[in-house]
């Protein structure tokens, strides 16, 4: 993948956070405090597969703080049950999915979103997308750290 897609992937992302949950990404002075911010763990990621013009999935990671944030902006609550959590980090990694697999897509094929679900903890996601390539990249906001992964079959691109 080239440093072009990881940067439109970072677009479609952060662009995603801003209209659906209200998040913005750290300005440039921000980020000399992002060490201080908690760090995915995997145990909160939601996994998106996509096929047709080409194969592979999203899978996106987000910090605890950063998956009771997206419930409660996306819910307008102040507290999401885990049910809820779940069900908001899912929509958002089916709209950044489906707003990135059209850089994947030749001559005017398209790709296929499957519903997204969330991953077990234990999990081997490396092992469900074996040979393709993994491309990763984090999303620095001001309410938290995703992680975002994207595996593809680089064999047309």
């Amino acid at each position: 993948m080239s440093t072009t897609y990881t940067d439109k992937i970072h677009d479609i992302a952060v662009n995603t956070f801003e209209i659906t949950c209200y998040m913005f990404p750290l300005e440039e002075w921000e980020m000399e405090d992002a060490d201080m911010l908690e760090k995915p763990d995997g145990s909160s990621r939601s996994v998106v597969h996509f096929d047709g013009a080409a194969n592979g999935g999203m899978v996106i990671d987000a910090s605890e703080d950063l998956l009771e944030a997206i419930a409660a902006n996306m819910l307008g609550v102040d507290e999401a049950s885990q049910e809820e959590k779940e069900g908001a980090l899912c929509e958002i990694a089916n709209i950044i999915c489906g707003n990135t697999v059209p850089l994947f897509a030749r001559n005017e094929n398209i790709c296929y979103i499957r519903p997204p679900r969330i991953a077990k903890p234990e999990e081997d996601l490396d092992s469900i997308f074996l040979n393709m390539h993994h491309e990763k990249l984090q999303v620095y906001l001001d309410e938290g750290v995703a992680d975002i992964s994207i595996y593809y079959d680089a064999e047309e691109q």
